[in-house]
């Protein structure tokens, strides 16, 4: 390994020429070709001879060092070594994201008031604002930003000089401007920048609460009357009847019926929220659909729990899947199975 001349450097101190043989280490150990290992051995030698490695070394120093050198010393190599052993005080600025970068830039050009707003979404985003959550990075947050962009744009050219004016009306009509998946991306960003908003307590009202972007809102035709109703005349319960209804009416899967829960109904707005991978499909209650889901949703989950304990006599199975007590379990075995609780262990 080539070595600079040492008659120009001042004398190493121990902690310097442990920091050395240090690396020596850890080259030899990942067996660095020769090239590399001699340029990052030059440059550290080269700081900690006139900076000492008592204290550590400044992100800027190391730059200022190899800027315009690049033939002789290894700044990256050198910076990676000295940050793993704790010994390296970052440059911030330099080391800023590129989207970052791009994103301040871009908020320069809204008005002073919304650039501010805007500003802590992108905070909040990233995790860093009042609720504690794993932050997105600011390559995430430029796609965000490059679906909000021209929505933004016809805002201003409206005259509007804060996100605080924004109404529902005003984010459905941006959602109204595309179609398919386009127009549900302008819902996502919107309620993601307005959620955000309102937790950081920038804005008092979201306009997106409760807004659901319903891909078609119309009821799917059904299987002919008479049909459905030969159909549920088969249910032995109100439970099985509103299965059949979303079966055959709205055509849910099992999977679809299963993750159903009871705050999914919304008989106030008549509608039923189905939870699937990655999204929220939304069905508009028809009239029969609408009867059938009035009844009690503890109606239902008794007779689900009562049509379980016909399959299985087992009360810890009811218990296991229904979270239910040990008394309410044998309650329901009872009722299900009265010739045969009398041999069940109590």
């Amino acid at each position: 390994m080539v070595e600079l001349p040492r008659q120009d450097l001042p004398a190493l101190t121990d902690s310097a020429e442990r920091l050395l043989a240090d690396l020596d280490s850890v080259m030899k150990q990942e067996m660095w070709s020769q090239a590399p290992a001699t340029k990052t051995r030059n440059t550290l030698t080269i700081l900690v001879s006139w900076l000492g490695a008592d204290a550590p070394l400044l992100e800027t120093d190391i730059r200022a060092l190899v800027d315009g050198r690049s033939l002789k010393f290894s700044g990256r190599r050198v910076t990676q070594f000295l940050e793993t052993r704790g010994l390296l005080i970052t440059d911030a600025e330099f080391r800023r994201d590129a989207q970052q970068k791009r994103l301040e830039a871009q908020l320069a050009a809204p008005p002073a008031t919304i650039a501010q707003e805007l500003s802590v979404w992108i905070k909040a985003v990233r995790g860093e604002g009042k609720w504690e959550h794993t932050g997105r990075t600011y390559q995430s947050i430029a796609r965000y930003w490059h679906v909000l962009d021209p929505i933004l744009k016809g805002w201003l050219a409206d005259g509007i000089e804060s996100l605080r004016e924004i109404t529902r009306d005003d984010v459905k009509r941006a959602i109204g401007t595309r179609k398919g998946t386009p127009a549900r991306s302008i819902h996502i960003v919107m309620r993601n920048v307005f959620r955000a908003l309102r937790h950081e307590g920038v804005i008092f009202r979201d306009p997106t609460r409760g807004l659901v972007f319903a891909g078609i809102n119309k009821t799917p035709p059904s299987v002919p009357s008479d049909r459905l109703a030969d159909v549920l005349s088969h249910a032995q319960n109100d439970f099985q009847r509103f299965v059949m209804v979303l079966v055959c009416v709205h055509a849910l899967s099992g999977t679809d019926i299963r993750h159903l829960l009871l705050t999914d109904l919304d008989l106030s707005r008549e509608r039923l929220t189905v939870r699937r991978p990655g999204k929220r499909h939304i069905i508009y209650l028809d009239e029969l659909t609408y009867r059938c889901a009035g009844l009690t949703m503890s109606t239902l989950r008794k007779d689900r729990i009562r049509d379980e304990a016909f399959e299985v006599d087992d009360p810890l199975h009811l218990m296991r899947l229904f979270g239910i007590s040990a008394q309410t379990a044998m309650r329901y075995i009872t009722a299900a199975h009265p010739e045969r609780t009398a041999k069940l262990p109590r």
